[in-house]
């Protein structure tokens, strides 16, 4: 299915034997609605990028929205290590650095716990996960990844999930990346998660969802309340 964002790139790209046949492309992501989403995220506090120095781009909506998917990711059973949160710019890769060490430090529900990586794309090649966890970080322009093979190496990186945040008016309009863009567009722009999942999931790719399973989080203190409640259920289960 993620194929479909980089396939039209490569003449005669096919899936390999493995991926028809392996259970583990068989069935949903775990906690998720769909293998890959675009997720729009508008501005944060009143802000979208920043360069607090010359070039050094950041995103705090997008970096506080990513490590929150992480840790829901954590708290529905998927393994921290495969999953790998990826950017396209030190700055964001230092802030998402930075929120981890908090949302993740001592005293906290998931002290300890950290992702597979954390990486810019461009060291990222060459390497896969299964989950991977995508920060555009840019909204005033498209920036460097207008160059059509960064975007390629971005969404080519997961085995399994795709989950994108960025600002959809800057990309949409983005004619070297319209084929890749086209294929998120057909999909809802706000994050579709499925309640009551526990991994391993053993719903399948091709199983309708019910109605009151999906759940449409709305922006980043959507999520970060889902968090909130699970971290808390998490604590009274260790302390009964």
């Amino acid at each position: 299915d993620i194929a479909k964002l980089y396939s039209w790139r490569y003449r005669d790209l096919g899936d390999l034997a493995n991926v028809l046949s392996r259970p583990d492309f068989q069935v949903a992501n775990t906690g998720f609605a769909h293998t890959y989403q675009f997720i729009n995220v508008e501005d944060f506090e009143g802000r979208g990028e920043s360069t607090p120095t010359a070039y050094f781009y950041q995103n705090m909506g997008e970096a506080e929205y990513v490590v929150a998917l992480f840790q829901f990711m954590v708290l529905v059973g998927i393994p921290a290590e495969k999953i790998s949160i990826l950017t396209t710019y030190n700055g964001q890769k230092a802030l998402l650095d930075d929120i981890i060490n908090q949302r993740c430090g001592p005293g906290t529900p998931l002290a300890g716990v950290r992702p597979g990586a954390v990486s810019r794309v461009d060291h990222y090649q060459g390497q896969q996960n299964d989950y991977i966890l995508l920060s555009l970080v840019r909204t005033n322009a498209v920036g460097h990844l207008r160059d059509v093979r960064r975007l390629v190496v971005a969404v080519s990186r997961a085995r399994l999930g795709l989950y994108v945040f960025g600002r959809r008016q800057v990309f949409d309009g983005c004619h070297e990346l319209k084929s890749t863009m086209g294929q998120f567009w057909q999909r809802p722009d706000k994050l579709e998660l499925i309640t009551g999942e526990h991994y391993p999931a053993t719903r399948k790719l091709e199983d309708e969802l019910a109605k009151d399973k999906k759940f449409v989080v709305e922006n980043v203190a959507s999520l970060g309340q889902i968090v909130h409640e699970m971290q808390s259920q998490l604590c009274s289960y260790r302390y009964m």
